[in-house]
């Protein structure tokens, strides 16, 4: 199947894209948001999202791992970050992370992937700098708890401070809510309950994540 061209993204603009996707395993159906279409340079809504075309925008010597970890994920549901490159439809090759965890039924089995996409081409360190400093002007209580669920975020997914900071960022813009108060949300869940499962924490952050949990 040959990459459609599509709408093409200036280097900054690509960088500023945190893209969400939705697989649902039993119809193997994906939905994927306006910014990962406009990430991999289509006009939003004008392809259909399959996993054949999720793989040809990927690099070919980053594939093989790619589809091992989307399988590992398909198999038992747990958090992972994978760093790799796509090239989109204008030939752009960018840097990306891939944050993906599984929802699964009463039985256990995983029915949907979600997960986000980020593009990580130009570093995200002067602009983490900013945010920070500006938070502990504000508050340092508030940047205290901000870098707390970075740290959450990076042990969960194996990402660094850049990337978690992304997703709190994504999140914040889904909800229209402060990156402050997300972070508390995100420490409130974390911690085990008494008599919990630990294995729940990817349910738990999950519940704050992502948006379409319902999905």
């Amino acid at each position: 199947m040959a990459v459609q061209q599509g709408a093409g993204v200036s280097g900054d603009e690509a960088e500023a894209l945190t893209g969400v996707f939705i697989y649902r395993v039993p119809e193997g159906t994906w939905w994927w948001s306006d910014e990962l279409y406009r990430l991999l340079g289509h006009v939003p809504d004008s392809v259909e999202p399959t996993s054949e075309l999720f793989r040809e925008h990927r690099h070919p010597d980053d594939r093989e791992r790619v589809e091992k970890a989307l399988a590992a994920v398909r198999a038992d549901g747990r958090p992972f970050g994978c760093y790799h490159r796509v090239t989109d439809t204008s030939g752009a090759e960018h840097a990306v992370v891939l944050v993906a965890d599984g929802r699964t039924d009463d039985s256990g089995s995983v029915v949907t992937l979600r997960g986000f996409v980020i593009d990580v081409t130009e570093s995200l360190v002067s602009h983490a700098r900013d945010l920070a400093e500006s938070d502990v002007t504000r508050a340092r209580a508030s940047q205290q708890d901000i870098d707390l669920a970075r740290g959450v975020l990076m042990a969960q997914y194996g990402v660094d401070a850049d990337v978690a900071l992304r997703l709190l960022r994504r999140r914040s813009q889904d909800t229209n809510r402060k990156v402050r108060d997300l972070a508390r949300e995100l420490l409130a869940a974390a911690p085990t309950p008494e008599g919990g499962a630990r294995q729940d924490l990817s349910r738990r952050i999950g519940s704050v994540l992502y948006a379409r949990e319902s999905d």
